[in-house]
């Protein structure tokens, strides 16, 4: 029975087909093209592809994005696009690159830095102009359909979430070849950031039915392939089910946004260097018991759904998953000291979406669960 009120907009348009690429012209309006990757998708020829798949003749490529992007990187993307007269953005890669080309899409028309909007700054993006293409290459994040972008400020160390109405891109494209390259360790921490936006959305306080009915879907298709294409890259079906999994998951939290695995990974990534669904994947089994002691009629109906009769075994098998594609269960595996551990927990309450998690969380439980793990 529902038993709440809810809204859900999800206004990007999604295009999902192998080769998708191929069709792009069809979908490009705009006459000067800035397109955003990750210096090894330009190095390998992927970003020049696609730019010919455009059929633009006026094309620019910035290729600077690095993990975690930069506001210091978007503004350097800012200008380009600016003294180019770019009307077509597009963010081709992982989270980061289409991350930082919702920023730069805006900024195109909005003046000023990223600072200026962002984190210290107090000016209000107006509307944006340039048509924003997102293109992932990897099956996780799910930004491509997402209002959110994640920036770091190389000044202060600080990582932190925003999100506008104008971030929502105008299509997401994903066409799952483009994952058949993904080395087995990103399909395993990017398969895993897909999952935990999955549960995530499903226990956030801001779930409704269409998210819960999206994130168990997810849930359910990442556990039945993700081991699959990380020993078989090749694998078309698991690849197709993967990235499916991974817009679909992005659909889902995009409406509910994510909750304390998320906030803790923000640290995580930016104080001791691990990759970001390493940071969400390796808290998750502890996130999962700390929900559950406070939310145990849904999380029971969750592990019902998916075929398990228990919270042990529901975690046991995340963590088997875990173990099959190599990717750690404790933080020590990050040289992550005890004495770390109040730090990134003091770091991680002064974000609000912390504030999501159906449970009540504070320093001290958060200190309690990353020892837990240590």
């Amino acid at each position: 029975m529902i038993k709440k009120s809810f809204n859900f907009h999800m206004p990007t348009k999604v295009v999902f087909e192998d080769s998708a690429i191929d069709g792009l012209r069809k979908h490009v309006k705009g006459n000067s093209l800035l397109m955003m990757c990750d210096p090894y998708l330009y190095k390998i020829g992927t970003a020049q592809k696609v730019a010919n798949a455009t059929h633009i003749d006026k094309v620019v490529f910035f290729h600077e994005i690095e993990p975690n992007p930069s506001g210091q990187t978007v503004d350097k993307a800012v200008e380009i696009a600016r003294s180019n007269q770019v009307d077509v953005v597009i963010g081709l890669g992982g989270g980061s690159a289409m991350d930082a080309s919702k920023m730069v899409a805006c900024l195109i028309e909005n003046e000023g830095s990223i600072f200026d909007y962002y984190s210290i700054g107090n000016k209000v993006l107006r509307p944006r102009k340039a048509q924003l293409i997102c293109i992932p290459t990897t099956a996780g994040t799910g930004s491509e359909v997402t209002n959110i972008g994640v920036y770091n400020n190389k000044e202060t160390g600080i990582k932190m979430p925003f999100a506008s109405e104008y971030f929502w891109p105008d299509i997401a494209l994903i066409d799952p070849s483009l994952s058949h390259t993904m080395p087995s360790h990103i399909t395993a921490s990017t398969g895993m950031d897909a999952f935990t936006h999955a549960i995530e959305s499903y226990w956030s306080v801001n779930s409704n039915p269409i998210s819960d009915a999206l994130s168990v879907s997810v849930m359910k298709t990442i556990l039945e392939n993700i081991e699959i294409a990380c020993k078989e890259p090749t694998n078309a079906a698991a690849r197709r089910n993967m990235a499916f999994a991974s817009v679909t998951a992005g659909i889902s939290f995009s409406q509910t946004k994510t909750t304390g695995i998320h906030v803790v990974s923000y640290p995580l990534t930016t104080d001791f260097g691990a990759s970001h669904g390493l940071a969400c994947s390796i808290t998750l089994p502890a996130f999962i018991k700390l929900v559950y002691n406070g939310y145990q009629d849904k999380m029971d109906g969750l592990f019902a759904i998916l075929g398990y009769d228990c919270l042990d075994a529901f975690v046991s098998r995340i963590e088997e998953i875990m173990e099959a594609i190599k990717l750690p269960t404790r933080l020590s595996a990050l040289n992550i000291k005890e004495s770390d551990l109040k730090g990134i927990a003091e770091v991680s309450m002064k974000v609000p979406a912390i504030h999501f998690t159906p449970v009540k969380v504070d320093e001290g439980i958060l200190y309690h669960l990353l020892k837990s793990i240590l």
